[in-house]
């Protein structure tokens, strides 16, 4: 029997191939169709950006429309790696949406996208579009929210809010640093035992390398994310978590 189709939910257009890419390989190359639908990967409402969104570009090399076209061919081509398909949808990325209450920019700083709450907004529509778009049959695989990014957030509720999430994926790098989720804190998840051999690490890595837009800003030097990836594949990250069982 074919197994179902796994839809893994991306906030922004590495999350995925980040935090489990061996295992996205894996699962594909043992017959799963794995969608990979990255929510916020719209264009910019307009050119009017934020101080904030300028130094994002500026660290980038790019701004506006063309990153976001620039980040869609990075992560098309990074699930072809990982043989699977990609979808974007059109919701923008936090630095380009406004407070709909006072018109100004969502955030300003580093601090305030990882401490402010998700427009109530956003979530209500990602939620409906989940609803009426996933299939009955499909597993729903969603990021923990590792690091509270606001678009993470965004995502998660959406997420639980308009259908059950069969699994989590542990936001990396992210949890590099904090272990701060209710999926680890509740003790009502466990994580999956899966086998990744050094193809998928081979594949993840390759995939990873394709965001080259954004490598800069996650590891120091390029020559570090093979070992970074092997490093923490080896240490059982990558995997997928799930309900306990009752006993």
């Amino acid at each position: 029997m074919k197994p179902p189709p796994a839809i893994f939910l991306s906030p922004h257009f590495d999350d995925v191939a980040l935090s489990c890419g061996g295992l996205v390989w894996d699962l594909t190359r043992k017959g799963h169709m794995v969608k990979v639908w990255t929510i916020i990967g719209g264009f910019p409402p307009d050119e009017e950006y934020s101080d904030f969104a300028r130094q994002n570009h500026l660290s980038w090399g790019i701004s506006g429309r063309e990153a976001i076209l620039t980040r869609r061919e990075e992560d098309h081509t990074a699930c072809e790696i990982l043989g699977a398909q990609s979808r974007y949808f059109d919701w923008p990325d936090v630095i380009y949406r406004r407070d709909p209450h006072t018109g100004k920019a969502m955030v300003n700083n580093d601090g305030e996208l990882l401490s402010k709450p998700p427009e109530q907004s956003l979530v209500e529509a990602i939620a409906a579009r989940l609803k009426a778009e996933i299939p009955e049959n499909a597993l729903l695989v969603c990021p923990m929210g590792l690091g509270n990014h606001l678009d993470h957030q965004a995502v998660i509720q959406a997420a639980e809010r308009s259908a059950r999430v069969d699994f989590y994926y542990a936001d990396y790098p992210y949890i590099l640093r904090t272990f701060d989720a209710p999926v680890f804190s509740s003790g009502e998840w466990e994580q999956i035992p899966h086998f990744l051999g050094q193809d998928a690490l081979h594949a993840w890595q390759n995939a990873v390398l394709c965001y080259a837009s954004q490598l800069s800003g996650l590891w120091r030097n390029v020559e570090d994310i093979r070992p970074s990836l092997h490093n923490y594949m080896a240490g059982g990250g990558g995997r997928l978590w799930q309900r306990k069982t009752p006993d």
